[in-house]
């Protein structure tokens, strides 16, 4: 049961882990923090449509 429990948890870390890579690529490339909550509640305003319609007028 330990062994495995141990094992979960190394997943885990290296799950984690490439989770943390994949946050850096992000900032990278776009310049911005995937995590900025400023950022993910303009991501929400503009809608499913990828800011298509009378709600993307309000982000520009």
């Amino acid at each position: 049961m330990a062994v495995a429990v141990r094992t979960l948890q190394e997943q885990l870390e290296k799950a984690k882990e490439s989770l943390k890579n994949v946050d850096e690529n992000i900032r990278k490339l776009t310049g911005r923090d995937p995590n900025d909550p400023i950022q993910a509640r303009l991501l929400a305003l503009s809608g499913p449509g990828g800011g298509r319609g009378r709600g993307s007028l309000l982000l520009r």
